[in-house]
């Protein structure tokens, strides 16, 4: 397993506004009960991931935090999966209402749901001429 894999590092993260704006212009969405996950296609050799996790999901920075941590993991142990689907991705989650009152279980249930429908999703769209 590459360095790059295992790890969550600054390289494999969304940073910037216009890189989030990239990935909502030319985006394929799919929609979990507690998250909403949009793709693009990228140039680099790796996969990205970008969070969106507002207040309006928890007031508590604590709960917000915690969602944070589960969608990191999941993208680390997942992304392996997106890059087989043939393509370097750009990823940004967006967390839904509910989230927060779910343990981790759950949410980790709705996560590797999303990362394998993108993961199909991108291989029929590459597979399309």
């Amino acid at each position: 397993m590459s360095p790059l894999a295992a790890g969550f590092g600054r390289h494999q993260k969304l940073l910037k506004g216009a890189q989030f704006k990239a990935v909502f212009d030319r985006r394929i969405s799919v929609h979990g009960r507690y998250f909403s996950l949009h793709v693009a296609g990228s140039a680099l050799s790796h996969a990205r991931l970008g969070l969106s996790v507002s207040r309006r999901i928890s007031k508590k920075a604590v709960e917000r935090n915690r969602i944070k941590r589960q969608i990191r993991e999941s993208f680390r142990a997942n992304q392996l999966t997106l890059s087989s689907a043939g393509c370097s991705v750009d990823c940004v989650v967006v967390s839904r209402a509910g989230g927060a009152e779910q343990p981790n279980r759950i949410l980790k249930k709705d996560l590797d749901s999303l990362w394998d429908r993108a993961s199909r999703k991108c291989k029929s769209y590459r597979k399309k001429p």
